[in-house]
């Protein structure tokens, strides 16, 4: 029997590592861990995403930890990888000559409730149609590898210790010590099961049973069902929003109501180079993204909720900045590690520089994104409301200013087009909403000012030369992110200098297969950029503005096409090789495959409304 998908065990990894793209990942609302299509849970931060992670080998593959369950025996192995349907507890099966002979189900309990921890991760290991060896191995690190752990032996397992940071392991597998980490093997016989706990933060080790977790895996199982089940999305590409959707909610820390961009760091956009970030914090450009995706699929609570809580981190701040972390006791601050990174991919950073810089774009997303929510129907109070009279304050001053882009240039600023646009659409969008809501507010002056940047920027962004707009004043070249300026209203994607920036976007930044290198500039970085895969599904939306529906559908699907095997993509493709790189799940793509699909849509039931219009005239 032959199993779609199915993936042979030896041809998994290269140089020790996994490939990016052969993990799942599971999740609760308040951490994330990638689970390996081998077995290996090789990063996992516990109890939180912006914790220091207890496994994390996926960055160096000598001293990094890890939890590994497998069959001893891997000659002739294959191995496919599932979800339970419409939740993010992962199956993981291994198949020798047409039979699975051993399946690993692995979850992160999860709770309806915010304020319930479970710093916990549950495996069962089952045996199907044969006696299986089964190997385990574990080993846990502290403080991204600063501390050796002292390996304490308990009655029901074992514990990592230094100070007072525990890890913990409780298996029903006997385990063993081997030097910095526990193993263990064991003949399980067919048609068996056996539960394994990894836990953080506890001192006493008590019997597996006591952790209940069929109990815990059936309330999880019905936490992400539930949720799933409450989407009002029925249309094209359903299986791939749910999976998104299920991916983005799985991001959320649900203490503050933000959302990581990505549950890990340092996985490299580059293989080798040094364009590692850490990701797992709030990005305030991310939520007009997140607030029209979720607003779209009929999630407008937790898209309420997003803003809100994004809108109090601001409040406390006193001022927006780019980043934020996810809750209190994070840090920003950007340092390097001591470790290899994945595939020899230095340095690996935690913290992240980029919050420091003046990106103008973040002013006008945060207008737009409160735009947004009142498009979909929430709820806009006065308080949001004298947010965007004073965030516009600021802005028409700060628009003439240059900065560092939505890239994240770390050369010296310059006057980016799209800074300067999105600062248009933020002055654009909030007259409209201003109006629509009832409120009162200085719609002349913003309309001056709105108007004055659009004049400003036809005149210094756009070349005659070149028939396209620019990446900054004075550059010849383009920029990929100017593929949003019909997206936001600046101009209409007829307009031949649209078509013509299109274009050239096309000629110069379009490498292979409907994939796009954000801009040909020097960054500042070593390394060569790939392809970015949020502009191909820009790409796709401007396709269906300017009426190219059938082929906005074919690059779309290609895209989708480049997901791994559950449908998961990261921020990055390999022009080369093809391989996902960056950090993994990326919150900022499986937005925009919502965004795509749902649009699509729309422009196929109208099309298809238009022809029997037509049909019913004749």
């Amino acid at each position: 029997m032959a199993f779609q998908g199915a993936r042979k065990y030896r041809d998994l990894g290269r140089n020790g590592y996994l490939r990016i793209s052969s993990h799942g990942m599971i999740a609760s609302n308040r951490t994330a861990a990638l689970v390996g299509l081998n077995g290996t849970i090789d990063w996992a931060c516990l109890p939180n995403f912006d914790s220091p992670p207890v496994f994390d080998s996926i960055l160096d593959k000598n001293k990094g930890g890890y939890f590994s369950i497998k069959p001893h025996d891997t000659e002739n192995l294959e191995v496919i990888q599932s979800y339970k349907e419409l939740t993010n507890v992962l199956i993981t099966e291994f198949i020798r000559d047409g039979k699975i002979i051993l399946r690993l189900t692995d979850f992160i309990p999860t709770s309806d409730y915010s304020t319930i921890s479970f710093p916990e991760i549950h495996r069962m290991v089952e045996t199907t149609s044969e006696d299986v060896e089964v190997d385990i191995a574990f080993k846990a690190t502290i403080n991204y590898g600063k501390h050796t752990p002292v390996i304490e032996q308990r009655k029901n397992g074992f514990i990592f210790r230094y100070r007072d940071t525990k890890v913990g392991i409780v298996s029903e597998i006997p385990l063993s010590r081997d030097g910095d980490r526990v193993i263990g093997s064991q003949k399980i016989p067919r048609r068996t099961s056996r539960w394994l706990v990894a836990l953080y933060g506890i001192s006493h080790l008590d019997v597996i049973s006591d952790y209940k977790s069929y109990q815990r895996m059936e309330d999880t199982i019905d936490y992400w069902q539930k949720w799933s089940n409450s989407t009002t999305y029925r249309g094209l590409y359903n299986n791939d929003v749910n999976r998104s959707a299920l991916t983005l909610k799985g991001l959320f820390f649900e203490p503050t109501g933000l959302m990581v961009a990505a549950p890990t760091t340092s996985l490299p956009e580059c293989i080798g180079s040094e364009r590692n970030w850490d990701y797992r914090f709030a990005w305030i450009r991310d939520t007009a993204y997140v607030i029209e995706a979720l607003s779209l699929i009929g999630y407008k609570r937790e898209a309420t909720k997003f803003l809100y809580d994004m809108m109090d981190k601001i409040e406390h701040d006193g001022r927006i900045h780019t980043i934020y972390p996810i809750n209190s006791s994070s840090s920003l601050e950007e340092m390097e590690l001591d470790y290899e990174g994945y595939m020899g991919s230095r340095p690996v950073r935690v913290g992240n520089k980029a919050s420091d810089q003046l990106q103008i774009d973040q002013m006008g997303s945060i207008v737009n994104a409160i735009c947004a929510l009142s498009d979909a129907g929430g709820v806009i109070n006065s308080y949001l409301w004298n947010f965007v009279g004073e965030t516009l304050d600021h802005l028409s001053k700060l628009w003439k200013s240059p900065d560092s882009s939505i890239w994240e240039f770390r050369t010296e600023p310059r006057h980016y087009v799209y800074s300067k646009v999105v600062s248009w659409s933020a002055f654009n969008n909030a007259i409209a909403m201003g109006k629509y809501q009832g409120f009162s507010g200085p719609y002349r002056k913003w309309r001056a000012i709105a108007d004055e940047i659009k004049e400003d920027i036809i005149a210094n962004g756009f070349s005659e030369e070149q028939n396209s707009f620019v990446q900054y004043y004075g550059s010849s070249e383009t920029d990929a992110s100017l593929l949003r300026m019909p997206l936001l209203g600046f101009l209409p994607a007829d307009d031949p200098r649209i078509v013509g920036t299109v274009a050239k976007i096309e000629r110069d930044l379009r490498v292979t297969d409907h994939l796009f290198r954000r801009y040909r500039e020097d960054d500042g970085l070593k390394g060569e950029d790939n392809a970015f895969l949020l502009l191909s599904f820009w790409y796709v939306n401007v396709l269906i503005q300017m009426d190219r529906i059938d082929e906005a559908k074919v690059v779309f699907e290609s895209i989708l096409d480049r997901g791994n095997h559950l449908g998961l993509f990261s921020e990055e493709i390999d022009f080369q090789t093809g391989d996902q790189l960056g950090n993994f799940p990326q919150a900022i793509t499986h937005l925009g495959v919502i965004n795509v699909a749902l649009h699509l849509n729309e422009a196929f039931k109208a099309r298809a409304s238009f022809s029997r219009k037509r049909q019913i005239v004749k």
